[in-house]
């Protein structure tokens, strides 16, 4: 019955389903890439097996540095590396070249702070390197391709790793790599078994400031001390990304409130078309209920294909693009934990069409059916208003009438004000970064 109803109003659903396709692409696309850059930090995070500290300085004895970490309180583990700044690299075949870089020496059998995308981890090797994925997705890299390092000489490419402690290259000026202590000599070592790099990973993450405090005790004699922590990070990294999320979710709010106002406005038309119908089903014995589920059921006919179009098409076509962002970032994309988020936006969807439609059709079966079926939508006798006249008091009447339609207007232009500031911050913000 509810299908025999939409096939005599074809037009005016097929209508209806493009407007709700429409928004639903907007919602679909800024759930995408909202939903990715909000947790993209912390899967990225989980996958590398982040430090919570990463302190660097200038080169150090091993063995004193360890000794300084090992008195610390609430330690879960540590690592120590060496890097060398600014080395070249070049890749074979190709006009690719860099000598702002970082080479980082990694002991055997320690906790990282990156993971491993594609390949496989360092064995030990000679001739082994790791490259984060900002390098091999602009240098279109793959397993098994060889680089060149300065001093290192042609290295096979080993795995494809990420480390989100910061941005990757381009966007970060110097492009990473990692290789393994096992066969380096003092021609990068230095000389002496030293380091510069110390990674903690902390027991309870929440008591990090007293173990900041107890490392600063303890560094004394260490030059050029920087600590980085993972709340600094994301904090960094959220900054930029809160400003894009804030942004689509104001771009999904105006879609949204645009489709709602329509879609009231239709419903309400339709209702005082169809209002001998209704009084009909309300004289014949149906409750209030009955005919309003019958609209309810029309609406989500309509509206549950429509939106679930519109959500795969927007997410699809946002997921590719978001992903490259991602990794640009040195983040990860959401995959198939994308689709909570979506289906909670396609019952929203839903719910704000069926309630939209409901809404007219619910008041028109309030009256009496004799008064439905003379089709006297408003009542018989109005409020007397007290706005001046002329056109200024035309507008404030015009308004006043149908409240809940201007207010949700009044959403829809604020959010559509919010995306300009919005726009405006975000273009400052990158402006200060490029700076």
């Amino acid at each position: 019955m509810a299908l025999a109803r939409l096939r005599t109003r074809r037009g005016r659903s097929l209508l209806a389903a493009v407007g709700i396709a429409a928004a639903a692409v907007m919602v679909g696309t800024a759930v995408a890439i909202s939903f990715g850059l909000a947790t993209g930090f912390d899967r990225a995070a989980e996958r590398a097996d982040l430090p919570d500290v990463i302190a660097r300085f200038n080169n150090a004895d091993r063995e004193d540095v360890e000794r300084r970490i090992g008195s610390l309180p609430n330690v879960d583990g540590t690592s120590t590396a060496i890097e060398r700044n600014d080395l070249g690299i070049e890749q074979f075949d190709s006009s690719n070249d860099t000598h702002r870089s970082i080479v980082q020496a990694v002991g055997d059998g320690q906790r990282r702070g990156y993971g491993v995308l594609e390949g496989s981890d360092l064995s030990g090797a000679p001739g082994e390197v790791l490259v984060e994925q900002g390098l091999a997705e602009d240098w279109d890299l793959a397993v098994g391709d060889e680089i060149y390092v300065d001093t290192l000489g042609p290295l096979r490419i080993r795995g494809i790793a990420i480390a989100p402690d910061d941005v990757a290259y381009p966007l970060a000026s110097r492009a990473r790599v990692w290789v393994s202590q096992d066969w380096l000599g003092d021609f990068f070592l230095g000389d002496g078994d030293v380091v510069n790099v110390a990674q903690i990973w902390a027991r309870d993450p929440a008591q990090l400031d007293p173990l900041l405090v107890q490392a600063r005790s303890v560094s004394y004699g260490l030059e050029n001390l920087r600590f980085v922590t993972v709340e600094g990070i994301r904090s960094l990294v959220g900054q930029a990304a809160g400003i894009v999320i804030a942004l689509l979710i104001a771009f999904s709010l105006v879609a949204l409130g645009a489709a709602g106002v329509a879609l009231a406005a239709t419903a309400r038309a339709d209702v005082q078309r169809r209002q001998s119908e209704i009084g009909v089903m309300r004289a014949v014995g149906l409750s209030r209920r009955a005919v309003s589920a019958g609209y309810a059921l029309d609406a989500t006919i309509v509206a549950l294909p429509a939106a679930t179009v519109g959500l795969a098409i927007g997410a699809l076509v946002a997921y590719g693009p978001s992903s490259r962002l991602l990794g640009i970032l040195n983040e990860l994309p959401p995959g198939a934990a994308l689709l909570g988020p979506l289906l909670g936006c396609l019952l929203a969807i839903v719910a704000i069409v069926v309630t939209a439609t409901v809404w007219p059709a619910w008041r028109a079966t309030g009256r009496l059916p004799a008064v439905t079926l003379r089709g006297a939508e408003l009542p018989a006798r109005g409020r007397r208003s007290h706005a001046p006249g002329g056109p200024f008091g035309l507008g404030i009447r015009l308004a006043s009438a149908r409240r809940g339609r201007t207010l949700t207007t009044a959403l829809v232009v604020g959010a559509a004000t919010s995306v300009v500031l919005l726009l405006l911050a975000l273009a400052s913000f990158l402006q200060s970064l490029q700076d």
